[in-house]
């Protein structure tokens, strides 16, 4: 569980990375430690740029920033069109939609909103938070406030076809020091239906943080292959249409 402490001075670490998590998932992250809420955070803005720069020629990208949202506990709550977010905290309640830090003393330690001029977004007290899609995804990023060291570390799960891990950084936090991370991913020519974010549990280690300014990229609709009949018509017309040509040249040739 957290330790509260103020901090009394803005640091700064820097790690971002591009990094194959297997064959084809490729990982955008960035962190920053936080002093305040509204420190200046270059690395993970950078992180965030450069997943929304590899996600533009994958489908269609959506970002959810929770704005609007109804405030308070929720236990299926639809956030975009055929997607769906849920979860269990620490206690094995509903996780909250929240426009206000839960320990206003140290908001930092606890998760806040990252959408500029917003308010709110996800407090996950520690458990998981899952988003799932009727259409698969291909690709996903958010932003995770207050994020801080404990073993395991946090971390998004998901499956492609083989169980996936992606872990949130935590490099230089501690109980009294929290960071400010971008974690996005990757994934071409999958079709992710279920992204999972960890944030442990009061057995193994546990942290507070907030989720916000939520990304997804929904797979693009393939269209299907036409059936043999119809290209066996098709040639069959590019076929005739030649041999009508070919006599109107002999006939004028004639």
């Amino acid at each position: 569980m957290k330790l509260k402490s103020q901090l009394s001075a803005t640091i700064f670490f820097l790690a971002v990375s591009l990094v194959p998590a297997s064959a084809s998932i490729v990982t955008y992250s960035g962190e920053d430690i936080m002093a305040t809420t509204t420190s200046a955070h270059p690395v993970s803005t950078a992180a965030a740029a450069s997943f929304a720069t590899a996600v533009a020629g994958l489908g269609t990208t959506s970002l959810v920033t929770f704005e609007g949202a109804t405030l308070g506990s929720f236990s299926n709550l639809t956030i975009a069109p055929g997607v769906t977010m849920n979860g269990s905290d620490i206690n094995s309640a509903n996780q909250t939609i929240r426009n206000t830090s839960n320990s206003p003393s140290f908001p930092t330690l606890d998760g806040y909103n990252t959408t500029p001029s917003g308010s709110y977004f996800v407090e996950v007290q520690a458990g998981t938070l899952t988003f799932t899609f009727a259409s698969g995804v291909d690709a996903f990023g958010a932003y995770f406030s207050g994020v801080q060291f404990f073993d395991p570390n946090e971390s998004i799960t998901f499956s492609d076809g083989t169980s996936e891990t992606i872990s949130i950084p935590e490099t230089n936090t501690s109980g009294s020091v929290g960071a400010l991370d971008f974690v996005g991913f990757t994934d071409a020519g999958k079709s992710i239906t279920s992204i999972t974010i960890n944030a442990g549990n009061a057995q193994i280690g546990a942290d507070y943080i907030g989720v916000d300014d939520v990304q997804f990229t929904t797979v693009p609709t393939v269209t299907g292959v036409p059936e043999p009949s119809s290209i066996a018509l098709a040639l069959s017309a590019s076929l005739s249409l030649a041999l009508v040509l070919v006599r109107r040249q002999r006939a004028q040739n004639n």
